[in-house]
């Protein structure tokens, strides 16, 4: 029998195994920003210029020259709205939107609701020196790093890389994922018969992996039977360096995963979880360092394996800190489990506990959290760690953030 690891060991083996297979990678690849969501940067991002490159202005309204009132000085149809086209002379103004680039000699900005207009003058209460002007370099000067390497490039990330001039970054390779699904019990479409089962992974665990930064390997989605030919087949039928399957891991007559990585020689990192759901989970490495995990077949049992093990072995393939479940307090009592935690879908309310500065959790529903179920999981804010011993409401606990 597969000897358990801890929950907390099972993780951190995991995030080892990611780092052992980036180094194994070791590539760098240069990526449009379109593609660089949730990416991790091999190399420094630095500004290409100035962050703002010109002088603007922060309202619309009337870009001055020197003390009022002024002549306004109009814009020839051809030029654009933003441009700094123009000159102006003491006391002229002319219109500007808000980040337009100020003409030359521009003292200051009179905002449209401060200002009146008659007769070609224009007439405003004196404003301040550069009043509503949004200097040049601001924000960065050209050569300033923006990002440093490591950075897990996030949405305002990425704005901040396109707002100094780049196109795409330098990050490091993403190792690619391929799913083996098992079963010869699922149906892909329809209604199922009794004695089978609607897929449910093929919509699901590939958003999942790509929220967690993996690369779609070739072929990615492999639906397969229950047998050592066709688990054999599969392993060999892909390019992937990290495979994915459900279904399989136990031990009986009809479960060929562990047996057909042992033929290919594999070596076993984790062998079983001290977890529930999600027991049966093993990890292992294939020739070539290419990384097996083994996810049960229950929809429930393997997410809470994916979170544990699938979600540390990619942030420590891309260069990324393994998470930290938050810190909350739960509402409900659990009976000890001895040597094995519970992951259990779970709610947060808004309350606040001043004693443990944190959040409350609460289960959506016990009736809905069994390893087969789904509904609990779709309804969760995040997925608590039960300990084994159990809880007492107001107890303090460990939380797990979901990838959508």
């Amino acid at each position: 029998m597969s000897q358990d690891i801890a929950w907390d060991d099972a993780r951190f083996a995991a995030y080892a195994l990611g780092v052992r297979l980036r180094d194994s990678i070791a590539s760098v690849e240069k990526i449009p920003l379109a593609h660089a969501l949730g990416r991790t940067l091999a190399q420094d991002v630095t500004a290409l210029q100035g962050i703002p490159h010109y002088a603007s202005s922060a309202m619309d309204g009337w870009a001055v020259s020197g003390t009022g009132p002024w002549r306004i000085k109009p814009r020839s149809p051809e030029d654009e709205p933003h441009a700094a086209s123009d000159t102006l002379g003491e006391h002229e103004a002319r219109p500007i939107l808000t980040g337009g680039a100020l003409p030359l000699g521009c003292t200051a900005v009179v905002r449209s609701e401060d200002a009146t207009e008659y007769d070609g003058e224009l007439s405003a209460p004196e404003p301040r020196l550069r009043a509503d002007i949004r200097p040049a370099e601001r924000e960065a000067r050209a050569g300033d790093t923006l990002l440093a390497a490591g950075t897990v490039l996030t949405p305002p990330r990425l704005a901040i890389a396109a707002s100094s001039g780049r196109d795409d970054v330098e990050v490091l390779s993403a190792p690619r994922v391929g799913l083996i699904l098992s079963g010869r019990e699922v149906v892909t479409s329809g209604l199922p018969l009794p004695g089978h089962v609607r897929d449910s992974f093929a919509d699901f665990l590939p958003p999942v992996l790509g929220a967690w930064g993996a690369f779609e390997a070739s072929p990615f989605c492999q639906h397969i039977g229950d047998s050592l030919e066709e688990t054999l087949s599969a392993l060999s039928a892909t390019d992937a360096s990290v495979v994915v399957s459900t279904g399989g891991t136990g031990h009986s007559d009809h479960d060929f995963l562990r047996l057909a990585v042992e033929r290919l020689g594999a070596e076993f990192i984790v062998e079983a979880i001290a977890m529930r759901p999600g027991h049966p989970t093993f990890l292992a490495v294939l020739p070539e360092q290419r990384v097996m995990v083994g996810l049960p077949g229950n929809p429930l049992a393997a997410f809470m394996a994916a979170l544990t093990v699938v979600r540390p072995l990619l942030a420590g393939a891309l260069g990324q800190p393994l998470d930290e479940p938050r810190a909350v307090k739960t509402v409900e009592s659990y009976a000890p489990l001895p040597g094995r935690v519970r992951l259990v879908p779970s709610g947060l309310s808004l309350a606040d506990d001043s004693e443990l500065g944190a959040p409350e959790v609460r289960v959506i529903s016990k009736e809905h959290t069994g390893p087969a179920m789904l509904r609990g999981l779709g309804d969760a804010d995040g997925v608590m760690v039960v300990p084994p011993e159990g809880t007492q409401p107001g107890d303090p606990v460990r939380l797990l953030d979901l990838p959508w």
